[in-house]
């Protein structure tokens, strides 16, 4: 009879591959303490099953944070995903008010690893009613640990606050200083990070022409870098341990007509290039960032400059430059604390779900941020733009986390420009109030 459940059991774990190994060992320990099999039945079994998993490329799909499937020997994994982003905008200015509501962003993405050394990622965007497009898609080798080869397209590693997702940045929109930012681009990056999360680069080469461009603009080509240090990582100092540092770059030549600078959520006009402007000479890009994570407290600032070279009107030739900064400051009123995830912000990892009958309320965060964006004087007095040389802008925030997966967002933002402008029909400030609901899958 023993011989008999010996068997059976042994059948049970042969064929019946997507119980996990942790179910596995109970089941076998149930029959152990039950007197069907002895301890070196039992360790006998374990050593033919642990050796039948390693060989096995069944597909075990399971939830965690997002659908994922993956082998047993986890040689293969993918995870399918996606964001809903449905914002609301009240706007007042200058006794005009407007309103509305829009879908920010509606994603769905598949990422995961192919046979250990390669990973990948392809997501497209369907918000804001326009046609579908891809935001993210490329490929990344991991042959060498200290050094990652990455190509397709994806975000250039420059600015801390564009690196956060939008999924975890702190306010519905990122700052007016993220205008000079040159978020997602075509290239190759080489990056990695070391001494488990202590520093981190990434360096890059790109088209410099943005996203989803069929070719390249001119022969030129960006240079894209970034160096970050959390020199405390491994304490177990709760006031050092969150500290980071980071600075970036990038450079190249552009040729062309220059976008107009807006703000993030009223898109407001601040700086309108002239008819005839165009640039036929470098760029430089500069920045330097910090973050420092205190338990639930968290501290965030930036400083961005651009510079062009030779910017052309009519037969005129003259260097500009633009620069800003901000500084952010948060809390959570239950406790929780931002995660870094190389070099960037996550997904909050614990939160007592929403569930009034057992007492879970979610996480609670304030949050204030202060920006300033100024131009060089000379873009407006020489014909180049019409604008305004600077704005001030002042955020608060309340955010609210029924689930790691879902967010809720209330912001205030207060916008104060150096000159009157046409847009806001002659009025130098304007008021939004914005609203986000966010639910990841």
């Amino acid at each position: 009879m023993k011989r008999f459940c010996s068997l059976l059991a042994f059948s049970l774990f042969l064929f019946w591959p997507l119980v996990s190994w942790a179910t596995d060992e109970e089941l076998l320990m149930l029959l152990k303490t039950k007197g069907v099999i002895t301890q070196e039945e039992m360790d006998g079994l374990l050593e033919r099953v642990k050796g039948r998993e390693k060989k096995d490329k069944t597909l075990n799909a399971f939830y965690k944070d997002g659908f994922q499937v993956q082998t047993v020997d986890k040689s293969f994994k993918m995870q399918v995903g996606g964001r809903v982003q449905g914002d609301y905008l009240g706007l007042d200015n200058n006794d005009t008010d407007d309103s509305s509501f829009t879908i920010r962003r509606a994603r769905i993405f598949a990422s995961g690893d192919l046979f250990k050394h390669t990973d990948f990622k392809g997501e497209i965007d369907f918000g804001q009613g326009n046609d579908a497009s891809l935001t993210d898609g490329y490929l990344n080798f991991k042959y060498l640990k200290w050094a990652q080869l990455r190509i397709g397209q994806y975000k250039e590693p420059f600015s801390l606050e564009e690196l956060t997702s939008s999924r975890y940045i702190d306010f519905v929109e990122r700052s007016t200083l993220n205008s000079l930012v040159p978020a997602r681009d075509i290239g190759l990056m080489v990056h990695s990070e070391f001494l488990e999360g202590t520093i981190g680069y990434g360096l890059g080469i790109f088209n410099g022409s943005g996203l989803n461009q069929r070719r390249d603009q001119n022969d030129d080509k960006d240079i894209a870098g970034r160096l970050y240090f959390r020199p405390f990582a491994q304490s177990e100092s709760m006031f050092l341990k969150g500290l980071q540092l980071a600075t970036n770059f990038t450079v190249g030549n552009q040729e062309g007509g220059l976008s107009t600078i807006r703000t993030p959520a009223a898109r407001t006009s601040i700086i309108s290039w002239a008819s005839g402007v165009k640039s036929d000479d470098r760029r430089t890009r500069f920045g330097a960032d910090l973050a420092w994570v205190i338990g639930p407290f968290s501290l965030k600032s930036e400083y961005i400059r651009a510079d062009w070279d030779n910017l052309r009107l009519k037969n005129r030739q003259e260097d500009f430059d633009i620069q800003g900064w901000y500084v952010t400051g948060s809390i959570f009123l239950t406790g929780e604390e931002k995660p870094f995830k190389e070099g960037a912000f996550g997904r909050l990892k614990k939160v007592h779900s929403f569930d009034p009958q057992k007492s879970g309320w979610g996480a609670w965060e304030l949050l204030a941020r202060y920006d300033t964006l100024r131009a060089d004087d000379d873009i407006f007095d020489l014909g180049y733009a019409t604008g305004t040389d600077r704005i001030n802008a002042f955020t608060v925030g309340l955010n609210w986390y029924p689930h790691n997966m879902v967010t809720v967002k209330f912001n205030y933002v207060h916008n104060s420009y150096d000159d009157n402008l046409k847009e806001l029909e002659g009025d130098d400030s304007e008021d939004l109030f914005l609203t986000r609901l966010q639910v990841e899958f």
